[in-house]
């Protein structure tokens, strides 16, 4: 069943759709980070250094915890795709219901661990004594908000694998506003620093899954969701977490290192921390593109295979990958070009932690060609199932080679420099090994039409 509002996947012409399909994804990602970035702007306008950094050093343990168990939406992607382009209903009525109690329990579980790592996990990562308890303070908060981060996101992951990619847009445009408005409420007003901004994030996160699940419940179609039907089935729960564990493994990867490097950047400091933290926010925006495409090479590919139309899941890949690559050099390079005043806004009191931000901008912004080509290849891999392969790539070229470059080659030339390069350097090692499996993965399906 198609509706007026929703991509053609499966017919058409494929630039056009993919451009269609990524650009409310692409806006939604920019929403979400300009609204993280007004949780820094609005502290370190409002509440200076101390407060920005406590928000700064809480995010690498945040996206360790959530983002792993993120990753299984990108089971509910591969399944919900194929099982739509085979035109098998009932298999995408149980994905919908199945996905949806797991995103309630899971972020129910995250909860509750978040709450109890928070301060070991910030003692841990050597966050600045100055910022330690608002640092506390700001995950304990956060963490409460984790059901509705799940229920938002496995929601909007149903929609879009669907082809519906405006409608969580808005929803995040409502919520995101709200996050603003009471950012400036809570930190402006009742001057609540760190602690503050999280209650806002927290908040907004769970306008976010109402307005979501309330859109699913209104649904025409296989993806409609009903609670009296909620439940989990079996064969759709394993097709979940074959296909979805992997990835969530390896988000772990990418956080865990991230874990390591932002503990060597607290060393140096509130404004090294700051700084950091300020540049990763105007990556978010080049990241969102990429993302963005990433999950349309997944919903394309997985809806074409699933409709046996073997060219169009080629012409996908290529138009992916070619759209990827442009845009994450484009805006990566702009990004770098504008750096000093974009970072002036976050931190327009401190000069040193400018500098440390464009020292970051040096070597990751203007890398992000080669993320963006690293994220396609992985998603066309996800969608041929070959999700394991991906993960033992990721562990060996994140987790391995990062940790071994933060043990060995950062005590040698100790500087933020030597700690910013290992970024491309690894997304480098990963894109080529992803491109092997692609190339195995691809051959099979051309050759047989199968997948895993």
């Amino acid at each position: 069943m198609l509706h007026s509002k929703n991509v053609n996947i499966t017919e058409g012409p494929i630039i056009s759709s993919v451009i269609t399909y990524s650009i409310p994804i692409i806006f939604a990602g920019m929403l979400q980070i300009l609204f993280n970035a007004a949780d820094l702007a609005v502290v370190g306008n409002f509440s200076g250094t101390d407060a920005t950094a406590a928000v700064g050093a809480t995010g690498s343990i945040i996206s360790l915890i959530v983002n792993t168990v993120m990753g299984l939406s990108v089971g509910v992607n591969v399944m919900l795709a194929r099982s739509i382009g085979s035109r098998d209903y009932e298999s995408s009525h149980r994905i919908v219901h199945t996905s949806i109690a797991i995103s309630a329990i899971s972020g129910v579980i995250l909860a509750v661990i978040g709450i109890l790592v928070a301060r070991p996990a910030m003692v841990a990562t050597d966050c600045p004594s100055a910022s330690l308890e608002m640092a506390v303070d700001y995950m304990v908060i956060y963490f409460l908000g984790c059901p509705g981060i799940m229920l938002y996101n496995f929601g909007s992951a149903i929609l879009r694998t669907k082809g519906d990619t405006r409608r969580p847009l808005y929803f995040l445009a409502v919520s995101g506003a709200a996050n603003v408005i009471l950012n400036l409420f809570f930190v402006a007003l009742l001057h609540l620093d760190a602690a503050g901004v999280a209650w806002a994030t927290t908040i907004s996160q769970y306008l976010g899954a109402c307005l979501t699940i309330r859109c699913l419940m209104k649904q025409e179609d296989e993806t409609r969701f009903e609670i009296r039907k909620i439940r989990i089935y079996g064969r759709e729960l394993w097709g979940i977490i074959r296909y979805g564990l992997p990835s969530g493994i390896t988000n772990a990867m990418y956080s865990i290192s991230n874990v390591q490097i932002q503990s060597a950047i607290n060393s140096y400091g509130e404004s090294a921390v700051a700084g950091n933290s300020a540049c990763v926010s105007l990556e978010g925006f080049v990241a969102a593109g990429i993302s963005a495409l990433n999950a349309a090479t997944v919903a394309f590919m997985g809806q074409n295979i699933g409709a046996e139309k073997r060219e169009r899941v080629r012409k996908s890949f290529y138009v992916c990958l070619v759209l990827a690559v442009i845009f994450g050099m484009a805006l990566g390079t702009a990004m770098y070009l504008l750096g000093k005043p974009l970072l002036h806004i976050f931190l327009p009191r401190d000069e040193e932690g400018i500098k440390v931000g464009l020292v970051r901008a040096q070597y990751v912004l203007l890398s992000y060609g080669i993320s963006g080509a690293v994220n396609v290849i992985g998603g066309a891999v996800q969608a041929f199932g070959y999700t394991t392969v991906t993960m033992i790539n990721s562990v060996i070229g994140v987790l391995g080679v990062r940790t071994l470059w933060m043990r060995y080659i950062y005590p040698l030339y100790h500087s933020l420099d030597t700690i910013y390069i290992c970024y491309p350097v690894t997304w480098t090692l990963i894109m080529i090994a992803n491109a092997v499996v692609f190339l195995i993965a691809y051959t099979k399906y051309r050759k047989k039409g199968k997948v895993l």
